[in-house]
């Protein structure tokens, strides 16, 4: 139970911060006002990246023209969606110091996601100059895993390592 508390303690950000309940909710700074578009622009790779994935499953059991057609169109979307998403993350990520678990849970976020990004744009690039391999289905799966963990860590950021737990009373 201790350690519950402790973990509780730590997931806020440290110290003596601005935040949004001295504002009213309204930004203080420019950093603030631009990365507060994380919120906004991160849900689009995410649809993205897995409708992906379940068009390309379409495909490969159907071989109809369209969920090809459709794939391509989501893939170059989320090559440009996920790169400004990880910009925007970037620079919201400065508009709060963090420490402890949540400083962790930060960095993780962080790096997986600028990772995301990263191999969106490369499995993009793949598809277009190599077509349908095993190495685009390959590091697609890779690139949906990543997502979704960075998702994960985003997720326990915003509202805490927890979030993924049974309700307690069950």
């Amino acid at each position: 139970m201790e350690k519950t508390k402790q973990m509780t303690e730590n997931m806020h950000p440290a110290g003596n911060q601005s935040t949004d309940q001295q504002s009213g909710g309204r930004p203080l700074t420019w950093t603030q006002w631009i990365g507060s578009f994380h919120l906004i622009f991160l849900h689009f790779p995410i649809a993205l990246i897995n409708m992906l994935a379940i068009s390309e499953c379409l495909f490969i059991w159907s071989r109809r023209p369209i969920f090809g057609f459709s794939s391509k169109f989501l893939l170059v979307s989320a090559a440009i969606a996920s790169p400004i998403t990880a910009v925007l993350g970037f620079i919201y990520s400065y508009s709060a110091p963090y420490s402890g678990l949540m400083e962790t849970l930060l960095v993780w976020h962080m790096w997986l996601g600028i990772g995301t990004a990263i191999l969106t744009i490369v499995v993009a690039f793949m598809r277009e100059k190599i077509g349908l391999s095993k190495l685009y289905y390959v590091l697609l799966i890779i690139l949906v895993f990543i997502l979704n963990a960075a998702g994960f860590f985003g997720g326990s950021v915003t509202f805490g390592p927890f979030h993924m737990y049974p309700p307690i009373d069950m």
